[in-house]
């Protein structure tokens, strides 16, 4: 089964350059994300090119432009993430890869306006081709308003049955997938599975600068294991966060799937392709939510043997960071 994908995602000042960082390739290294192969990074490409200059200074002067009234907290910037099943995507020919982007793109353009648009790329050094198409979420009134395109559960549902009719129209074959209304599923954002990859990487870091010392011996490798640990701690509480967020969804989705699997044994030893089916989306999403599970106890207990002198000097710097954060933030709205 083939089907659409279009995603959003809303950002408030502090993160537009991270999202410019990622969409345009500006990193030198891309160790949270494994997926990225930097040498096929030459052949991404765009369908709206980016600006000149940055994210940030093309919303300013969108917003300058229609007078729009802004709020500390207002977002600033939405992330479109469009793609289809990986099975669809890599069996199309380079032209019509291109041609579903720019067809995607023409679609955006029409529902948003094209001046809103700020970028869209295409990355084509990940495992799925996939377009990040940023705009600035000024509405046909113009006033900025996020909550006005994108409004709630209901109209997100539109804007997917219309991006699918769009893309229908051109690929048969393609279809319109239940929507989480119906289904009841949850959308586990793409970031969380990367960071529990990183994590785990930081955390075998640590494992090994460890062997080395203790937490009051050697002075170079002191360092460096603190360093570590002011990358890991503040990140593992947050993913903590995340995961336990999800605990009542994960509980859920084990029973529905335990009844599924048991009315679709008969069906599953016919049908070798029952991967592509969302009952097995579904599974496959539990098998990984649990696996986060096991790191978050792992981490936990972790961080309950670090030394208290050390978390203190951490959270002095994790705060030092987000006063450091806040005051850029309000700075970029004075301006």
């Amino acid at each position: 089964m083939a089907y659409t994908i279009l995603r959003f995602k809303k950002d408030k000042g502090g993160a537009v350059a991270g999202c410019e960082r990622h969409n345009e390739r500006k990193k030198d290294a891309y160790k949270s994300n494994p997926d990225i192969d930097v040498n096929k990074s030459q052949y991404n490409y765009h369908t709206v090119q980016a600006p000149q200059y940055t994210y940030s200074r093309k919303i300013k002067d969108l917003i300058k432009k229609y007078g729009c009234k802004v709020r500390k907290d207002s977002v600033k910037l939405v992330e479109t993430l469009i793609t289809a099943t990986p099975e669809f995507m890599n069996r199309l020919s380079e032209k019509e890869k291109r041609e579903y982007f720019e067809r995607a793109t023409e679609f955006i353009k029409q529902e948003i306006g094209e001046d809103r648009i700020i970028s869209a790329v295409v990355h084509m050094d990940e495992a799925t081709p996939h377009m990040h198409l940023v705009f600035c979420p000024i509405n046909k009134e113009g006033k900025l308003s996020a909550k006005s395109i994108l409004g709630n559960q209901k109209s997100l549902s539109q804007w997917q049955t219309k991006f699918y009719e769009c893309m229908h129209e051109r690929w048969k074959e393609l279809e319109r997938g239940k929507s989480a209304q119906e289904t009841k599923r949850k959308h586990i954002p793409t970031w969380l599975f990367k960071m529990a990859d990183n994590l785990d990487y930081l955390y075998n870091q640590l494992l090994k600068s460890i062997e080395n010392i203790n937490m009051i011996g050697m002075k170079k490798h002191k360092e460096e294991t603190v360093n570590l640990l002011s990358e890991f701690v503040p990140k593992a509480r947050k993913f903590s966060a995340k995961v336990n967020s999800y605990k009542d969804y994960i509980e859920e989705l084990e029973e529905r799937l335990s009844i599924q699997k048991e009315n679709n044994s008969q069906l599953r030893n016919e049908n070798k392709q029952l991967k592509d089916t969302i009952i097995d989306k579904e599974y496959e999403t539990g098998i990984k939510l649990n696996r986060m599970q096991n790191q978050v106890e792992k981490y936990e207990k972790y961080i309950k043997k670090i030394p208290k002198n050390i978390i203190d000097e951490i959270e002095r710097k994790e705060l030092e960071q987000q006063k450091e954060k806040h005051n850029k933030e309000r700075w970029e709205v004075e301006l």
